[in-house]
């Protein structure tokens, strides 16, 4: 044998898998350097007193800055609000994330998110003590032999005998912009290549850490969920009944609730996948080998198991705030009238003001039944924040009026007919306009601006949401 010998072997294709596999029908100017230094001291200073102090909150809907006081009653108020919601204690929310992305994308969390929720659990691929929270191994159960030796481990391999994210290269590192991928995923980030063999033990570590609850929430350091919103859809529904809630995406013919998007699995359900996996976890090993996608992975066990997936579209959202199709109408179901109960693909700097401008929320209708609704999030969180010009900002127009001196000569072109809605200046000055309103995202060296009125004049004409059009997705 070659590489692989203790029970592993090559195919003949080249790729890996362990020997001896079952036959599973359910398996197919120069600057002085004391300035620089002095420079480097305030940056120093500046972003450490940024990234511990709490992010004050304006308690006025629609506001993009406060002038709220940072202060430890505010935040008690704030984080006693969210974390004792009615249905709360019965969830646990489990988290994933990676050595690759952990130190960018988990803190923001860590200082929003995660204190409104009760019970909580965090995976990546390595176990440490990052900010007072203790990260599991999601890979811990994983066949030592699999992980000493399998190519896809390398990273997790590195992580453990090199001390942890220090053996990190710099371009390893995911930074803070949350990309997509290709239509088989980020296959040049060895984080993403391991990555789909945490799905199974994650849900296997999580029943064991948390037997008792209703609902465990499932999601990734760029995914945002409307906590209030979700609350209220999870006790709509039938939590001694197995199900598994997310937005749906198809590889061949598996059909599964989508990783990023957020999903939702009740205990009965979580019972019975891990039941099945870990009475076949080599099968289940050798399937993740020949896969590339374990959110896909996790929708296949959960059919053999007996769950179908629940179709959780609109509510749950596999893409960001800032480039939702606000008319999009699937199947009968309007996204503009349906409950929002998650967002995909966010930097930080959006899981804060989308927290933010929750809690903010929340204060102001003080009433914990409330739901959100896109067209709540087009009105009282969109508007407010494109009633003026912004810089290194992309609102992803996509009409090419051609080149032009500055933002302003491609707002007159917008302003020239009628359906337009946006306009941007791209990098090298060419005028881009839409049809189609979408707040964007951040983006050096683009310039973008909206009409005002138009975009306002939009959501007026959007056809009313009938009665049952805003119900829940049962």
């Amino acid at each position: 044998m070659g590489r692989y010998d203790y029970g592993h072997e090559k195919r003949d294709d080249g790729g890996w898998r362990p020997s001896g596999r079952a036959n599973l029908p359910y398996l197919r100017r120069r600057v002085p350097r004391r300035v620089l230094y002095l420079i480097a001291s305030i940056v120093c200073v500046v972003y450490l007193f940024w990234t511990h102090q709490w992010p004050p909150l304006s308690f006025t809907i629609g506001q993009t800055e406060s002038n709220a006081p940072d202060n430890q009653g505010l935040r008690e108020s704030v984080v006693g609000r969210c974390r004792h919601l009615p249905g709360a204690d019965d969830t646990v929310v489990v988290m994933k994330t990676g050595g690759t992305e952990l130190g960018h994308k988990l803190p923001i969390h860590l200082n929003t998110t995660l204190l409104c929720y009760p019970n909580k659990i965090i995976f990546s691929d390595y176990e440490e003590d990052f900010q007072d929270e203790h990260i599991l191994d999601a890979l811990e159960s994983v066949n030592e032999v699999t992980k000493s030796q399998h190519p896809d481990f390398e990273l997790w391999r590195r992580l453990r005998n090199g001390g942890g994210r220090r053996a990190l290269e710099p371009h390893e590192l995911s930074g803070q912009v949350s990309k997509v991928g290709t239509s088989m995923g980020k296959t040049d980030n060895p984080g993403w290549r391991l990555d789909k063999w945490k799905f199974l033990p994650i849900v296997n570590r999580t029943l064991s850490e948390w037997p008792n609850k209703k609902w465990y929430i499932f999601v990734e350091t760029d995914t945002f969920i409307h906590w209030q919103t979700l609350l209220n859809y999870l006790a709509a529904l039938d939590h001694t009944r197995p199900y598994y809630i997310g937005g749906p995406m198809w590889i061949g013919d598996i059909l599964f609730a989508h990783g990023g998007t957020g999903f939702v699995i009740s205990k009965p359900a979580l019972e019975s996948v891990v039941s099945m996996f870990r009475g076949h976890q080599t099968e289940w090993e050798w399937f993740v080998n020949d896969f590339w996608a374990g959110d896909g992975v996790l929708g296949k066990a959960m059919i053999d198991s007996g769950t179908r997936m629940t179709h959780g579209w609109p509510i749950f959202q596999g893409g960001g705030i800032g480039s939702m199709d606000w008319t999009r109408n699937e199947g009968g179901r309007r996204l503009w009238c349906s409950p929002t109960a998650s967002y995909h693909h966010l930097t930080p700097s959006v899981v804060e003001d989308l927290w933010r401008w929750e809690m903010d929320w929340m204060a102001q209708v003080d009433e914990p039944q409330a739901v959100l609704h896109h067209h709540d999030m087009y009105s009282m969180y969109l508007l407010p924040r494109i009633q003026k010009p912004r810089i290194n900002w992309d609102n992803q127009c996509t009409d090419d009026k051609g080149p032009v001196a500055d933002l302003e000569e491609c707002r007159g072109i917008c302003q020239q007919s009628r359906t337009c809605l946006q306009y941007s200046l791209s990098i090298d000055s060419r005028c881009l306009i839409s049809e189609r309103p979408q707040l964007g995202e951040m983006a050096k060296g683009v310039e973008s601006g909206w009409i005002a009125d138009r975009m306002e004049q939009f959501a007026k004409e959007q056809e009313p949401c009938p009665h049952g059009e805003e119900a829940w997705i049962y």
